[in-house]
């Protein structure tokens, strides 16, 4: 009888702590890509706020892309091996212009 309650013990333990494992592996997961998608969209915002200077835009963390409402499509910053998180956004240019502004990171 007491091997009984010792193994049950042993496995209470060892299924509570394969639990808080799992746990912190997910948490780091998504608080990873929680601040991945937080930076490609502020990237998002400060480019959409200076289209007039986008041709001196570089970056080493971030490739970002424009799509004009005429067709034309501008890409500029980092040649990424593997894309991380991505996020578009909608505006327009001094002239009116639709664009779509996406930013990979």
């Amino acid at each position: 009888m007491r091997v009984d309650v010792a193994l049950v013990g042993a496995t209470a333990v060892v299924a509570a702590l394969l639990l808080l494992l799992s746990y912190t592996r997910l948490e780091k997961g998504y608080t990873g890509s929680y601040d991945c998608y937080r930076a490609v969209n502020g990237e998002a915002l400060r480019v959409s706020s200076n289209l007039g200077n986008f041709t001196q835009y570089s970056s080493s963390r971030f490739r970002v892309t424009l799509y004009f409402s005429n067709g034309t499509t501008v890409t500029r910053g980092a040649d990424l091996p593997r894309v991380q998180c991505y996020t578009y956004l909608a505006t327009n240019d001094n002239r009116g212009v639709l664009v779509l502004v996406k930013v990979e990171g």
